[in-house]
Protein backbone atom coordinates (compact mmCIF):
# COMPACT_ATOMS: atom_id res chain seq x y z
CA UNK A 1 0.00 0.00 0.00
CA UNK A 2 1.13 3.42 -1.03
CA UNK A 3 1.85 6.03 1.71
CA UNK A 4 -1.24 8.18 -0.05
CA UNK A 5 -3.25 5.01 -0.41
CA UNK A 6 -2.88 4.51 3.39
CA UNK A 7 -3.71 8.31 4.07
CA UNK A 8 -6.94 7.80 2.28
CA UNK A 9 -7.92 5.07 3.97
CA UNK A 10 -7.12 7.02 7.28
CA UNK A 11 -9.17 9.91 6.28
CA UNK A 12 -11.89 7.31 4.46
CA UNK A 13 -12.33 5.59 8.54
CA UNK A 14 -11.88 8.74 10.11
CA UNK A 15 -15.01 10.60 8.22
CA UNK A 16 -17.47 7.02 8.50
CA UNK A 17 -16.64 7.34 11.88
CA UNK A 18 -17.45 11.30 12.35
CA UNK A 19 -20.43 10.40 10.67
CA UNK A 20 -21.69 8.01 12.95
CA UNK A 21 -20.87 9.98 15.91
CA UNK A 22 -22.72 12.76 14.02
CA UNK A 23 -26.18 10.55 14.00
CA UNK A 24 -27.57 10.85 17.57
CA UNK A 25 -28.92 7.92 19.68
CA UNK A 26 -32.53 6.70 18.76
CA UNK A 27 -34.50 8.15 21.70
CA UNK A 28 -38.24 7.12 22.95
CA UNK A 29 -40.44 9.69 23.63
CA UNK A 30 -39.96 8.70 27.51
CA UNK A 31 -36.22 9.53 26.96
CA UNK A 32 -36.90 13.03 25.79
CA UNK A 33 -40.07 14.00 27.82
CA UNK A 34 -38.75 12.79 31.26
CA UNK A 35 -35.37 13.85 31.34
CA UNK A 36 -35.72 17.39 31.67
CA UNK A 37 -33.24 20.10 32.64
CA UNK A 38 -35.64 21.72 35.13
CA UNK A 39 -38.53 19.20 35.73
CA UNK A 40 -39.92 21.18 32.52
CA UNK A 41 -37.86 21.42 29.37
CA UNK A 42 -36.14 18.61 27.88
CA UNK A 43 -32.18 18.03 28.08
CA UNK A 44 -32.49 17.23 24.08
CA UNK A 45 -33.97 20.84 23.47
CA UNK A 46 -32.04 21.74 19.90
CA UNK A 47 -30.95 18.12 18.91
CA UNK A 48 -31.43 15.97 16.39
CA UNK A 49 -32.43 12.42 17.16
CA UNK A 50 -34.03 9.89 15.63
CA UNK A 51 -37.38 8.45 17.98
CA UNK A 52 -39.27 5.40 18.15
CA UNK A 53 -42.39 7.19 17.92
CA UNK A 54 -45.78 5.73 19.85
CA UNK A 55 -49.72 6.33 18.43
CA UNK A 56 -51.15 8.65 17.03
CA UNK A 57 -53.85 9.75 19.34
CA UNK A 58 -54.98 12.80 17.29
CA UNK A 59 -54.48 15.39 14.28
CA UNK A 60 -55.22 18.90 14.62
CA UNK A 61 -55.35 20.64 10.82
CA UNK A 62 -55.00 24.32 11.73
CA UNK A 63 -51.88 26.42 12.19
CA UNK A 64 -48.92 24.32 11.92
CA UNK A 65 -50.56 21.19 11.89
CA UNK A 66 -50.26 18.45 14.83
CA UNK A 67 -49.89 15.05 15.39
CA UNK A 68 -49.88 13.88 18.96
CA UNK A 69 -48.08 10.83 19.55
CA UNK A 70 -48.60 8.49 22.73
CA UNK A 71 -45.78 5.61 23.55
CA UNK A 72 -48.77 3.26 25.87
CA UNK A 73 -45.91 1.24 27.57
CA UNK A 74 -45.43 4.65 29.83
CA UNK A 75 -48.32 5.98 31.66
CA UNK A 76 -46.57 9.19 32.45
CA UNK A 77 -44.15 11.16 30.20
CA UNK A 78 -45.43 9.13 27.39
CA UNK A 79 -46.70 11.92 24.64
CA UNK A 80 -45.28 14.30 22.57
CA UNK A 81 -46.35 16.00 19.69
CA UNK A 82 -45.02 16.44 16.58
CA UNK A 83 -45.91 20.15 14.82
CA UNK A 84 -46.18 19.58 11.06
CA UNK A 85 -44.27 22.71 9.26
CA UNK A 86 -43.89 21.57 6.13
CA UNK A 87 -47.61 21.83 4.51
CA UNK A 88 -49.00 18.85 5.66
CA UNK A 89 -46.23 16.11 4.51
CA UNK A 90 -46.79 14.07 7.98
CA UNK A 91 -50.47 15.43 9.05
CA UNK A 92 -52.13 14.70 5.61
CA UNK A 93 -50.57 10.64 5.76
CA UNK A 94 -51.06 9.75 9.18
CA UNK A 95 -53.84 8.48 11.28
CA UNK A 96 -55.49 7.76 14.21
CA UNK A 97 -54.20 4.26 15.84
CA UNK A 98 -50.88 4.32 13.42
CA UNK A 99 -47.23 3.72 15.48
CA UNK A 100 -45.42 6.75 13.17
CA UNK A 101 -41.44 6.94 13.90
CA UNK A 102 -39.22 9.19 12.60
CA UNK A 103 -35.41 9.41 11.64
CA UNK A 104 -33.27 12.42 12.08
CA UNK A 105 -36.35 14.86 13.70
CA UNK A 106 -35.79 18.21 16.05
CA UNK A 107 -36.82 18.46 19.28
CA UNK A 108 -37.66 21.97 20.54
CA UNK A 109 -38.92 23.53 23.69
CA UNK A 110 -41.47 26.26 22.84
CA UNK A 111 -43.58 27.82 24.97
CA UNK A 112 -43.37 25.56 27.74
CA UNK A 113 -44.20 22.55 25.27
CA UNK A 114 -41.98 19.86 24.27
CA UNK A 115 -42.32 19.41 20.26
CA UNK A 116 -40.59 17.30 17.77
CA UNK A 117 -40.35 19.90 14.64
CA UNK A 118 -41.35 18.29 11.33
CA UNK A 119 -40.17 20.81 9.16
CA UNK A 120 -36.72 20.48 6.63
CA UNK A 121 -35.73 24.10 7.97
CA UNK A 122 -34.82 22.59 11.46
CA UNK A 123 -33.57 18.91 10.70
CA UNK A 124 -33.04 18.59 6.55
CA UNK A 125 -32.90 14.78 6.55
CA UNK A 126 -36.17 14.20 8.81
CA UNK A 127 -38.14 11.49 7.40
CA UNK A 128 -41.34 9.66 9.28
CA UNK A 129 -42.39 6.02 9.14
CA UNK A 130 -46.01 4.21 9.72
CA UNK A 131 -44.67 1.09 11.47
CA UNK A 132 -48.40 -0.43 11.91
CA UNK A 133 -51.69 0.88 11.59
CA UNK A 134 -55.31 0.00 13.19
CA UNK A 135 -53.39 0.13 17.32
CA UNK A 136 -55.96 0.71 20.03
CA UNK A 137 -55.40 3.83 21.23
CA UNK A 138 -54.21 4.62 25.53
CA UNK A 139 -57.26 5.02 26.99
CA UNK A 140 -57.48 8.58 29.00
CA UNK A 141 -55.48 8.89 32.45
CA UNK A 142 -58.29 10.07 35.35
CA UNK A 143 -57.22 12.73 36.81
CA UNK A 144 -58.55 15.39 39.58
CA UNK A 145 -58.39 19.09 38.61
CA UNK A 146 -55.80 19.84 41.21
CA UNK A 147 -53.25 17.33 39.34
CA UNK A 148 -53.85 19.75 36.24
CA UNK A 149 -53.89 22.80 38.44
CA UNK A 150 -53.98 27.05 37.36
CA UNK A 151 -51.28 28.48 39.11
CA UNK A 152 -49.50 24.93 37.50
CA UNK A 153 -47.63 22.56 39.58
CA UNK A 154 -45.14 21.79 36.78
CA UNK A 155 -43.59 18.56 39.01
CA UNK A 156 -47.78 17.31 39.00
CA UNK A 157 -48.25 18.00 35.64
CA UNK A 158 -45.30 17.85 33.32
CA UNK A 159 -45.59 14.29 33.34
CA UNK A 160 -49.39 14.42 31.23
CA UNK A 161 -48.22 16.92 29.28
CA UNK A 162 -49.72 15.82 25.34
CA UNK A 163 -51.39 13.26 27.27
CA UNK A 164 -55.34 12.54 26.91
CA UNK A 165 -56.63 12.86 30.42
CA UNK A 166 -60.13 13.26 31.91
CA UNK A 167 -61.44 15.07 34.93
CA UNK A 168 -65.07 14.09 36.12
CA UNK A 169 -67.21 16.08 37.99
CA UNK A 170 -66.30 19.61 37.09
CA UNK A 171 -68.33 23.23 36.83
CA UNK A 172 -67.37 25.89 34.58
CA UNK A 173 -65.79 28.77 36.25
CA UNK A 174 -64.58 32.07 34.42
CA UNK A 175 -64.78 32.80 30.83
CA UNK A 176 -62.33 34.49 28.32
CA UNK A 177 -58.77 33.83 29.91
CA UNK A 178 -55.10 33.09 28.87
CA UNK A 179 -53.17 34.30 26.23
CA UNK A 180 -56.19 34.12 23.19
CA UNK A 181 -58.82 34.46 25.52
CA UNK A 182 -59.92 31.17 24.81
CA UNK A 183 -59.64 29.24 28.21
CA UNK A 184 -61.97 28.65 30.37
CA UNK A 185 -62.07 27.31 34.65
CA UNK A 186 -62.73 24.08 35.58
CA UNK A 187 -63.74 24.03 39.32
CA UNK A 188 -63.65 20.95 41.66
CA UNK A 189 -64.22 22.06 45.03
CA UNK A 190 -61.64 24.55 45.81
CA UNK A 191 -59.12 23.48 43.03
CA UNK A 192 -59.21 25.08 39.73
CA UNK A 193 -57.62 24.20 36.33
CA UNK A 194 -57.98 25.98 32.56
CA UNK A 195 -59.27 24.11 29.59
CA UNK A 196 -59.70 25.29 26.16
CA UNK A 197 -62.03 24.19 22.89
CA UNK A 198 -59.64 25.96 20.14
CA UNK A 199 -59.09 22.12 18.72
CA UNK A 200 -62.47 21.14 19.52
CA UNK A 201 -64.27 20.36 15.96
CA UNK A 202 -67.60 20.99 17.27
CA UNK A 203 -66.88 24.46 19.06
CA UNK A 204 -69.01 27.27 17.58
CA UNK A 205 -66.25 30.34 17.78
CA UNK A 206 -63.94 30.08 20.63
CA UNK A 207 -65.90 27.49 22.94
CA UNK A 208 -68.07 23.95 22.78
CA UNK A 209 -72.07 25.45 22.32
CA UNK A 210 -72.21 23.78 25.90
CA UNK A 211 -69.64 25.88 27.43
CA UNK A 212 -71.42 28.58 30.06
CA UNK A 213 -70.29 29.75 33.36
CA UNK A 214 -72.41 27.68 35.92
CA UNK A 215 -72.56 24.35 33.90
CA UNK A 216 -72.04 21.11 35.06
CA UNK A 217 -70.07 18.17 33.68
CA UNK A 218 -70.00 14.45 34.44
CA UNK A 219 -66.53 14.55 32.80
CA UNK A 220 -64.64 16.67 30.57
CA UNK A 221 -61.66 14.98 28.44
CA UNK A 222 -59.04 16.27 26.28
CA UNK A 223 -55.26 16.93 25.56
CA UNK A 224 -52.48 18.64 28.41
CA UNK A 225 -51.04 21.63 27.01
CA UNK A 226 -48.73 23.83 28.13
CA UNK A 227 -47.74 27.61 27.11
CA UNK A 228 -45.46 29.94 29.17
CA UNK A 229 -44.53 33.21 28.10
CA UNK A 230 -42.52 34.55 31.36
CA UNK A 231 -42.66 38.14 29.69
CA UNK A 232 -46.23 38.37 29.45
CA UNK A 233 -47.22 36.86 32.73
CA UNK A 234 -48.40 33.67 30.92
CA UNK A 235 -47.75 30.21 32.81
CA UNK A 236 -50.82 27.61 32.59
CA UNK A 237 -51.44 23.79 31.39
CA UNK A 238 -54.87 23.18 29.66
CA UNK A 239 -57.17 20.64 28.74
CA UNK A 240 -57.98 20.69 24.64
CA UNK A 241 -61.10 19.27 24.06
CA UNK A 242 -61.08 17.54 20.42
CA UNK A 243 -64.94 17.25 19.99
CA UNK A 244 -67.79 17.22 21.35
CA UNK A 245 -67.77 13.60 22.58
CA UNK A 246 -64.99 15.30 25.38
CA UNK A 247 -68.00 16.79 27.27
CA UNK A 248 -70.23 14.84 29.25
CA UNK A 249 -72.89 17.03 30.77
CA UNK A 250 -74.41 15.94 34.27
CA UNK A 251 -76.87 13.77 34.50
CA UNK A 252 -80.49 15.62 34.52
CA UNK A 253 -79.07 18.45 32.77
CA UNK A 254 -81.65 19.81 29.78
CA UNK A 255 -80.07 21.90 26.57
CA UNK A 256 -82.57 24.06 25.44
CA UNK A 257 -82.45 26.49 22.39
CA UNK A 258 -84.77 29.23 22.63
CA UNK A 259 -84.38 32.24 20.11
CA UNK A 260 -80.90 31.12 19.17
CA UNK A 261 -79.84 31.31 23.16
CA UNK A 262 -78.31 28.10 24.76
CA UNK A 263 -79.92 27.39 28.02
CA UNK A 264 -78.43 24.98 30.60
CA UNK A 265 -80.65 24.10 33.43
CA UNK A 266 -80.64 20.85 35.90
CA UNK A 267 -84.03 19.17 36.19
CA UNK A 268 -85.14 19.87 39.50
CA UNK A 269 -86.81 16.59 41.88
CA UNK A 270 -90.14 16.15 42.73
Amino acid sequence: MSKHTGVLVSLSLLLIGWMSAARAAELSIYDIQSNTSDGDATVYNGQIHDVSGGVVTHVWHGFNDRVYLWDPAHPTWGAIVVKDGEGGALSNNVNVGDWVSFDAIYIDEFRGTTFLQYRTSFAPDVTFSVDSTGNPVPGPSLLTVGDLAYPPGHAVTEPYESMIVTVQNVTVGQMDLGKAGDNYELLQGSDLAWAADYMNGDAVGLYDPRVTTGAEFLSLTGIVEQYTKVEDNWDYYQVVTRSAADIVPEPGTMLLLAGGMLLIGRRRQR
